[in-house]
Formats: C-alpha cells, sequence, structure tokens
C-alpha cells in the first residue's frame, strides 16, 4: 500500500473513532440530564425537551374508535414485518376490512414517530392512504397521491411512464407503507402491476372483497366474536346516547349479533336505524332477515353485479342449505354441475361470498355463507318462484338418495356421511312440511331414523318422528306412520322409561301391519312389545311376542333380525336367573354375526354374555366380553350401547377393587344416560357413585328388578 493511502485510511479510521466516542457522550450526558435532580423552585414541573422527531409524511384518515380485532391486528404486523411486499386483507363487504387496514396504519405511525414500542410493529418513513371507494383509482392517481403525501409535487407534472419510475425509486430509497382501499373495485390493470411490482424495503397493505391477486399474504376477516360484537353494540349504543342499548343484557344483544352475522357495518346500521329512525329492535331484527334496508345494496350490489350467471344461480340457493353444504349437493341444488360449479364457487369464493373449508379432499370440503349473505341470497331467490321451487324439488330428490346410500338399519359406515348434513336434511323435511309436502319426504325421515337414535338425538328424533306420523297419516300413508310409531317412537319411550306410551304405539301399529299383511313390520312390532312386556316384569309376555318374531325371522332366512330377537331373548332368559340359556342362545349367533360384519349385533350378543359371565362370578371373561363390546359400540356410534358396555365394565371394576376404573367409567356412563333421558339407569348409577349400594345389594336389586 503506498504511504498516501495508508495515512488517509488511518485519517479516517480515527474519524470513525472519534465520531462513535462524540455520540456515546451525547448519549451519557443525556442520560445523565434525565437523572439529575431539579434545581430551585418549579424545575420539577419543567418538561424534558427530547431531541424532536423527523415529521414522517402521512394522508392517513382520522384514527377512530377501534374495537377487537387483536388477532387479526396481529396478523397484519406479522405480514407487514415480514419480507412479503404485499399484504391482503380480504372478507365481504362491511366485515371491517377498511377499519383495520387504518388502525395498523395508525398504530405504525405511531411507532415510527416512537409514540409507542415498535418491537412487534413495523415501522416507515411514510404513509399513504388511496381508496377505491366511489371514484376510479387509476395508476396515474395513484402516483400522484404518492407524489403528493411525500411531498415530491415536481413528479406529478411527468408524464404516465416517467412518474412511475420516480415513484418507485422513492419507494426503493425509503420503507413506505402504501394502502390501497377497495382495491376489488379498480379497473385499470396499471395499479395492480405496478402493486406487484412494488420494490423492498416499502410494503403495500390493501383491503379486497375478492382474492385474486398472487404473492400476496393474505388475512381473511370473518365475523366479529361474540364478546366483540357486543361491546361494539354498547359502545354504538352509548355513543349515540341509546341508554338501552349500552346497557342492554347479553341475551338481548345476542340477536342483533346473530342477525348481522358479526358484521360491523351491519351492527352500526342497525343501531343506527334504532336512533336516528326509531324503530324497535324487533323491527330492525326482521329487517336484516329479510335483506331490507340500504345496508345490503352498500355490502352486496357490486359484487352481484360483477357475478356470473353460474355463480348467481349458485348463490341464491345456498339458504336452501341450513348450514354448510357439500360440492354434490349444492350442485344438485343449483343444477350446475362439474366445471361450471367449480367455476362458480370459485368466483364466490373470491369475492369472499362463500367461504370454503379447507379440506383437500373435494368430497369432504364444505361451503358456507354468512348470514348477512344468506338473507340477501334469499331474497333474491324469493324474486324468482319457479327458481325457488324447482331448486328445493331437486334438493329434496338429493336427499333422498343421499341418506338411503348412507343411512338406514344397517349402513352404519355411511353415518360419517350422514353427520354434517343431518341439519341440512332436516331443514328441507320441515320445509316441505311448512308447504304442505310431506309425502315428499317421509322415505328420507325413514332413512335417517338410525342414525339419529345411535348418535343420541333422540329428543329431535321424536319430535321429527312425531311430525312426520302426522303428515303420513294426513297423506293417507298408514304404513309409513305405524313404522314410525314402532321406530323410532315406541323403542324411545321405552328407553326413557314411558312404557304405557310405548305400549299403545307399538300396539297400534301392529294393528296397521296385520291390516296390511305386512308379516316383516308385523314381527318388529311384536320384537318391540316383547322388549316393552320384559321391562315391565311380564316375562312369559315377553318371551310370547320374541318368539313369534323369531318365527319370522326363522322363516324368511332374515338373519339380522334374527339377530336382534336372539339377543332379546337372551335378555329375558338372563332376566330370569337362566344363564345356561342366555349363554346358548347368544353362542349359536354370535359366529354368525361375525361372519356378516355386523358390528352392532355383535355388540349386544356380546353385552349379554358379558353380564352372564358376570354374574357367573367369572370377572375375568366379563371384562374381556364388555371390552369387545365396547370397541364395536364405538364403531357403530351407538351412544347407548356405549353407555351400557361402560356400565357393565364399571361393576366388574368394583367387585375386583378397581375403584377408580369404576368411579370414571361411571362418570362417563352417567353422562350419556342423562343426555338420552333413560332414568332407571341414571338412578341407577348415581346410587353406586355415592356409594348408597355395595355391589352385592345392587345385583340383589337388579336381580328382583
Amino acid at each position: 500500500m503506498e504511504p498516501l493511502t495508508l495515512i488517509g485510511a488511518i485519517i479516517g479510521i480515527l474519524a470513525a473513532i472519534a465520531g462513535i466516542i462524540a455520540a456515546i457522550v451525547q448519549v451519557r450526558e443525556y442520560r445523565e440530564k434525565r437523572h439529575e435532580k431539579p434545581e430551585g423552585p418549579g424545575k420539577e414541573d419543567q418538561p424534558l425537551t427530547l431531541p424532536s422527531v423527523p415529521p414522517i409524511p402521512h394522508n392517513l384518515p382520522p384514527r377512530s374508535e377501534f374495537i377487537g380485532r387483536e388477532a387479526e391486528k396481529a396478523r397484519v404486523h406479522e405480514a407487514l414485518r415480514s419480507r412479503s411486499y404485499l399484504v391482503s386483507v380480504d372478507g365481504i363487504g362491511g366485515i371491517g376490512k377498511t377499519a383495520l387496514a387504518l388502525e395498523v396504519a395508525h398504530e405504525c405511525l405511531r411507532a415510527s414517530r416512537s409514540e409507542e414500542l415498535a418491537d412487534r410493529v413495523a415501522t416507515f418513513n411514510g404513509f399513504i392512504w388511496t381508496t377505491a371507494k366511489d371514484r376510479d383509482l387509476t395508476l396515474n392517481g395513484l402516483l400522484d397521491a404518492i407524489a403528493r403525501t411525500l411531498d415530491y409535487p415536481g413528479i406529478m407534472q411527468q408524464p404516465v411512464e416517467e412518474k412511475r419510475i420516480a415513484v418507485r425509486k422513492l419507494l426503493q430509497e425509503k420503507p413506505y407503507l402504501l394502502i390501497v382501499d377497495n382495491f376489488e373495485t379498480i379497473t385499470d390493470a396499471g395499479v395492480r402491476d405496478f402493486l406487484l411490482d412494488l420494490p423492498e424495503p416499502s410494503r403495500a397493505l390493501i383491503t379486497t372483497r375478492e382474492q385474486k391477486l398472487c404473492q400476496v399474504w393474505t388475512i381473511s376477516l370473518k365475523d366479529l366474536t361474540e364478546p366483540e360484537a357486543l361491546a361494539l353494540i354498547r359502545n354504538e349504543g352509548k355513543r349515540l346516547e341509546l341508554a338501552s342499548l349500552e346497557h342492554a343484557e347479553d341475551r338481548v344483544l345476542l340477536h342483533l349479533y346473530q342477525a348481522t352475522g358479526g358484521a360491523p357495518l351491519a351492527i352500526k346500521w342497525a343501531v343506527g336505524q334504532i336512533k336516528q329512525r326509531g324503530q324497535s329492535l324487533d323491527t330492525v331484527l326482521a329487517a336484516l332477515h329479510d335483506a331490507r334496508g340500504s345496508i345490503f345494496d352498500s355490502i352486496f350490489a357490486r359484487s352481484w353485479d360483477l357475478l356470473s350467471k353460474s355463480a348467481r344461480q349458485v348463490l341464491i340457493v345456498m339458504p336452501l342449505f341450513a348450514t354448510s353444504a357439500s360440492w354434490e349437493g349444492i350442485g344438485a341444488a343449483s343444477d350446475i354441475h362439474h366445471f361450471a360449479l367449480d367455476e362458480a364457487l370459485g368466483q364466490l369464493v373470491e369475492m369472499s361470498l362463500v367461504d370454503p373449508t379447507d379440506e383437500l379432499d373435494l368430497a369432504r370440503r364444505r361451503y358456507s355463507i354468512h348470514p348477512l349473505t344468506r338473507a340477501f341470497a334469499m331474497a333474491q331467490l324469493q324474486q324468482e318462484p319457479d327458481t325457488l321451487r324447482t331448486a328445493q324439488e331437486r334438493l329434496v330428490e338429493f336427499f333422498r338418495v343421499f341418506t338411503k346410500k348412507h343411512g338406514g338399519f344397517w349402513h352404519h359406515e355411511g353415518f360419517a356421511q350422514l353427520e354434517p348434513e343431518l341439519a341440512n336434511i332436516v331443514a328441507i323435511i320441515q320445509r316441505c312440511w311448512d308447504q304442505r309436502l310431506g309425502n315428499l319426504v317421509l322415505d328420507t325421515v325413514h332413512n335417517i331414523v338410525v342414525f339419529m337414535f345411535q348418535h343420541g338425538s333422540w329428543n329431535d328424533l321424536m319430535a321429527l318422528a312425531q311430525k312426520a306420523v302426522e303428515q303420513a297419516i294426513e297423506a293417507g300413508d298408514d304404513l309409513s306412520a305405524a313404522r314410525l310409531q314402532v321406530t323410532p317412537i315406541a323403542s324411545v319411550s321405552r328407553h326413557q322409561g314411558n312404557l304405557d306410551s310405548a305400549e299403545e304405539q307399538a300396539a297400534s301399529a301392529l294393528a296397521v301391519f296385520e291390516r296390511l299383511g305386512q308379516e316383516r313390520e308385523s314381527a318388529l312390532a311384536k320384537r318391540e312389545l316383547g322388549r316393552i312386556a320384559r321391562e315391565r316384569g311380564d316375562l312369559e309376555r315377553a318371551e310370547q311376542n320374541l318368539r313369534d318374531a323369531l318365527t319370522f325371522s326363522r322363516s324368511s332366512w332374515d338373519e339380522r333380525l334374527t339377530y336382534l330377537v336372539t339377543t332379546n331373548l337372551a335378555d329375558v332368559a338372563l332376566q330370569r336367573g337362566d344363564l345356561e340359556t342366555a349363554w346358548s342362545l347368544c353362542n349359536d349367533v354370535l359366529p354368525s354375526a361375525r361372519q356378516f360384519g355386523d358390528s352392532d349385533r355383535i355388540a349386544q350378543l356380546l353385552s349379554v354374555l358379558g353380564s352372564v359371565a358376570g354374574q357367573r362370578g367369572d370377572f375375568q371373561q366379563a371384562e374381556e366380553l364388555w371390552t369387545e363390546s365396547l370397541a364395536h359400540m364405538k364403531k357403530t356410534g351407538c351412544l347407548d350401547g356405549v353407555a351400557e358396555a361402560l356400565f357393565g365394565l364399571a361393576k366388574i371394576a368394583i367387585e375386583t377393587g378397581k375403584q377408580e376404573n369404576a368411579r370414571q367409567m361411571l362418570s362417563d356412563a352417567l353422562g350419556i344416560y342423562q343426555q338420552l333421558g333413560i332414568k332407571s339407569r341414571i338412578q341407577e348409577i348415581e346410587e353406586l357413585l355415592t356409594g348408597l349400594l355395595n355391589p352385592m345389594e345392587y345385583m340383589e336389586r337388579k336381580d328382583t328388578n
């Protein structure tokens, strides 16, 4: 190295060291001044002068009161701190996208001014707010807004291309935050291209109803949570001096929360209607339900205009589903299929009008709509009565075929398909009843009976079946009515201890079956009467009815009915104390049931065998049998069977001194029996849990019953 070059380098290093030392001295003096005690009177009242912070240019609208959305705010801040240069907040109109973007921008502004901690908040050298609401935002307008806000008026006089290059250079020199509100309304492709080519270290935050941009960190905005929505309602009540809303009980305000779906704009509109127009809460709720009011134009008018014909057709049938819908169900109701349905749903999802679940398997994916979207779509559907009628007819037929495939007495493997559709199925049944079209859905009711019974929806099932019986009788379908009287009405009534009602229903049904020459149905009715008689302790009558049913099942080679009746006869023998007969009856048909793979029947046979083994004192064998029965009951989803197996295992645990295990199983069984309303079992378990009976006393009481 040349001497002069070396000397210059040394001088540069010394100058840098001197600068660092000077900075340290300044910081030290500043800290000492902060900790100096005030001198003289009044010194303590004099504010400490801090170094001035350079002004940060911005054109942000004034900060308004903001409630909730803490999780969403945190996600937006995280995105702005990341390497993602483009961040999007999307959701339906009125969900609070603009308010969230503005609140985040103001928090970043305060952090940039050192007015609050910035450890989790990104800081910028300037903030530019632009909006396409009520006006067409072009690339030229966007560039002018950036140049104007950052105080570079000369750039505004340049041609668009030169302006774009100059603004891009500005955004590349320092970190700025560009906010573009209502992005979905922008028609100038130049704006989109500019955002997708935004240079680091600057960032762009957009709000949109559509999900069309790629290379973007997306935060999808959903409803306010219940506490957030109630807080907003009360805050609006306070702001508008509506004390009745501000201090109302949660249960009152929940109606407004449910009607608006937690959409902030709709909540504010509703409260404003009460204040400005003097409307009652009920009137406003009715308007929301019927999609009446300016709020619906504000939220949906532009989106509706942008939809394709197929997308509109899909959207307006969505209210026919009480809850989320499957791809197949939507296709059936709308009569839009295959690729056309994919395209229509894709547009609706992009515009935040339909929310899909994130399953990769199309068969498991579900689609749902916001309550406000539901009200709007239903209003559109009701304007087209022919479309409404045909869509409903298609959906009725779809669910008839669907429930026949996945429901019925022996289709346990299909129950997983029925579960997410149950609310939709019941809703379409109720809709047909309201329109006096009950005959269209009687088959569907029969198809879901076993599923609802197995899964413990007994109260809902009873209400559904009783209404279906009325509809069947009105339609002159005595056979359907009688079938429902046996299963589920008599069966559930028997389980719940209402034996008189159960016997009346089963006997009435038997008379109908015999009149119509329905031998198998007659056998099922006699089986139910036999089970009722056993519950009453009339074992002779019970055995007679069951043997009549068994005679038919054997003569007709109805193996599954044979399993059912044989298990019931074994129960009668067990109640008589005839353990050998009970054991023999079950073991005679168990191999066939295993070969057939009928988990429900296997489980019931094993439960009787477990009871026999327990009464013989072979607790190890009893535990093995009950454990296997429990596994089969869980496989079929039969709640009362699960409870019965837990109860059987708990009694074995008591006998073998496993008190803690017994207590847990009894508690689990008790919860199920309480859900099902089986009073006799509830009482037995409560007595065991409270220690009123020891195991021997329990068995003696059981024998006498």
